[in-house]
């Protein structure tokens, strides 16, 4: 029966055994010293029986000491001969006994046993016949000067037959115990690596995933979640808790979803939430999706459609309104309209330009190509557009680029990029010359500290934007200038969308108008707020 020997196991074992071999040394030796004059213990060669129970003694605390104090695999020799000890001290403190009422080799069975746990199979079978021979040996020793009956070496007989079943139940049973325990750590291991691909998998989805009590205690958490929700890593000792929105879902106790706006921004999200188990006090399960994506599929079928309008009417306005551009410049120049006639045609050629501008806007929005993103640096980038990048509006104007981490890598279409961020500087030049006769533009780039993911403040020296219209400059056709189109942030809206970028506009703690773009991480395609 094969068996493999864990040296683990084969240490605990011997340790024991090395400490039960010292306790029984310990305890013969004292039983003869101190035990009564009519004891059977050595009761034919005390002396002998003496000093064999002190070398046993010894050899049985030697033994112990080097299994509790060394380290290191155990030979099938070293076992063997130490069982092989075992066997011929007992046997002869049995045989100074004199009698076959000692018992003594009654304790082989306790050897025996542990060496059919530690030992390979023939071996320990070998260390049974031999307390078998030692045994009937023993009583043919006695015959040699004193009657014996017969029946001690039926006792004999017996005695080797229990060791022989000794060693081979505890061989069965050992290697019963070894093969499940064997079975039960290739489940362990299976399980641990099953886990931890699990574990990754929830760490990398795009979809927020939070396991949380009802009381809001969150118990698991991936990266997604923490960076959609704002929920900032905790130490080792504290504890982590949902926001309140969260925590109101949960206490409803049902299987729901919802739409929620989070974090300073009011980024919108969808959450799914489901009970772990069919009881209402059970912990829940959240999934939480960034609806960005949602929308960014919403914009592309929007684009589609726009485009096949705008591709049907372009033709039709554009043309006319060309030839009624092209009169209105040639009647400006007939030398015979007098200043109020000039006046209106100057008024119709602008009016046409403002016309043109808006058909140019939104024939690039139904154009909008799917985006192309690519990894690249955004501090680099931005290093690259303010040195190609002008007004088309003649305003002195200043660009400062403040890079506040080294890591600021992004994954968006860099044309894109380019149209998004002219457009906000072509604002910010316009209305920061027009407050303080010079235009200053600071782009300052940074990085989450708890994502990795990027973000850009553009701050200009404008008035900015009033609290009441702050929500409404990313509607198309919304405008507080009189030649304005209202189609510019529009359309930076619908290309953040696009690539993923959440955009917002926001005062500094200097009261500075600034637009932010939070860029999506670059590896798992989520907004990090």
């Amino acid at each position: 029966m094969a068996i493999a020997h864990d040296h683990i196991q084969q240490r605990a074992i011997m340790r024991v055994h090395s400490a039960y071999r010292f306790v029984l040394a310990t305890a013969l030796f004292i039983a003869l010293m101190f035990g009564p004059a009519k004891s059977t213990l050595g009761a034919s060669a005390p002396q002998i029986f003496g000093f064999v129970v002190s070398g046993y003694a010894v050899f049985a605390l030697g033994l112990m000491l080097r299994h509790y104090f060394t380290k290191g695999s155990y030979s099938p020799t070293q076992l063997f001969f130490e069982f092989f000890i075992d066997i011929g001290a007992i046997m002869f403190m049995s045989y100074c006994s004199g009698s076959a009422d000692s018992g003594l080799p009654l304790l082989l069975i306790v050897s025996i046993s542990a060496a059919s746990i530690t030992l390979p199979s023939q071996l320990s079978l070998a260390i049974a016949a031999l307390a078998t021979i030692s045994a009937i040996s023993e009583v043919a020793a006695h015959t040699l000067y004193e009657q014996v009956s017969a029946q001690q070496f039926i006792v004999a007989g017996i005695t080797g037959t229990a060791y022989f079943s000794a060693a081979i139940a505890i061989r069965y049973l050992s290697a019963r115990i070894v093969k499940t325990q064997q079975l039960a750590e290739r489940r362990r291991t299976d399980i641990e690596k099953l886990s931890a691909i699990n574990q990754r998998i929830v760490e990398r989805m795009q979809t927020g995933i939070i396991v949380m009590s009802r009381t809001g205690h969150i118990k698991l958490i991936n990266d997604a979640a923490q960076e959609l929700l704002d929920i900032p890593t905790a130490e080792a000792d504290q504890d982590q808790y949902a926001p309140a929105v969260l925590i109101e879902m949960a206490k409803e106790g049902v299987n729901h979803s919802r739409i929620i706006a989070v974090g300073p921004q009011h980024l919108d999200v969808h959450v799914n939430m489901t009970n772990l188990e069919a009881q209402d006090h059970s912990d829940c399960l959240l999934y939480i999706e960034n609806i960005s994506k949602i929308a960014q599929r919403a914009q592309n079928l929007k684009l589609a459609s726009l485009g096949r309008f705008t591709a049907s009417i372009a033709h039709e306005i554009r043309n006319p309104l060309s030839a009624i551009s092209h009169a209105a410049q040639l009647l400006g120049e007939s030398p015979n309209l007098d200043a109020s006639d000039s006046r209106f045609t100057e008024i119709i050629q602008n009016h046409a330009l403002r016309m043109n501008a808006i058909i140019k806007n939104i024939l690039e929005l139904s154009r909008g190509r799917t985006s192309q993103p690519e990894r690249f640096s955004l501090g680099d980038w931005l290093d690259a557009f303010a040195s190609d990048w002008r007004p088309t509006e003649r305003h002195e104007y200043t660009i400062n680029i403040e890079k506040l981490d080294e890591t600021d890598t992004i994954k968006v279409d860099r044309s894109q990029l380019n149209q998004i961020i002219s457009n906000i500087a072509e604002n910010a030049v316009r209305h920061g010359a027009a407050a303080q006769g010079t235009a200053e533009l600071h782009f300052r780039c940074s990085t989450l500290a708890r994502s990795g993911a990027v973000i850009l403040d553009i701050i200009d020296n404008g008035d900015g934007i009033a609290s009441e219209d702050i929500d409404k400059i990313f509607e198309p056709f919304f405008t507080t200038q009189a030649q304005g189109n209202g189609l510019g942030l529009y359309l930076c809206r619908e290309l953040c969308l696009a690539n993923q970028i959440h955009i917002y506009y926001h005062r500094t703690a200097h009261q500075e108008s600034c637009f932010r773009l939070q860029f999506s991480h670059p590896d798992r395609g989520t907004l990090p707020e």
